[in-house]
């Protein structure tokens, strides 16, 4: 009786001993700890820069024609690839909240023209962009080292009906870029 407890001890110890060593060995390869360093991978680098500023400003203006909305200077950026990957972009044009007491001037009273490079844009209205958030001025791919020019001109237009004097609107463009693979 004794040498059958012996044998079913030794089973036990046996037991606790392979699940022990079962858990020690998981724990070890599952073992996760927070670095004190930061690590940071850089791929290539997409630089904006804006001659007018961040934010487009239609204020104390008046409705112009398509004729006259193409001949003003408009807001020149550049948009250059300084890194060493190639890039594929995106420029969105965004309206900026107006404070209070100015009111908003509707989307659908303003036109726009997008200059790059050579091509010189045509007028079009802003609501043919889409909503506020997705709208696209232009996207591409950008290699590195190149660089896109651009003149944005954004203008009340006489061709809507309405009333839409001492409203107020602005915008700001943004860029989205993600390394071409």
């Amino acid at each position: 009786m004794k040498e059958k407890r012996n044998k079913i001890m030794i089973v036990v110890i046996l037991v606790v001993l392979i699940v022990l060593i079962i858990a020690l060995s998981y724990a070890a390869f599952r073992f996760t700890g927070l670095g004190q360093r930061e690590n940071v991978v850089t791929l290539g680098t997409l630089e904006l820069t804006l001659n007018e500023g961040t934010t487009i400003n239609l204020e104390d203006t008046y409705p112009l024609t398509d004729s006259e909305g193409l001949a003003l200077d408009g807001y020149s950026f550049t948009l250059e690839n300084t890194g060493t990957a190639d890039v594929d972009y995106v420029i969105y044009l965004d309206n900026v909240a107006i404070e209070s007491p100015d009111v908003k001037l509707d989307d659908m009273y303003l036109k726009y023209s997008l200059d790059k490079n050579d091509s010189v844009g045509t007028a079009e209205f802003l609501e043919s962009l889409g909503e506020d958030g997705s709208r696209i001025l232009d996207q591409g791919t950008l290699k590195s080292g190149e660089e896109n020019s651009y003149v944005l001109r954004v203008w009340p237009t006489i061709e809507v009906d309405g009333d839409f004097g001492g409203q107020v609107w602005k915008g700001k463009l943004r860029i989205t870029g993600d390394q071409v693979r």
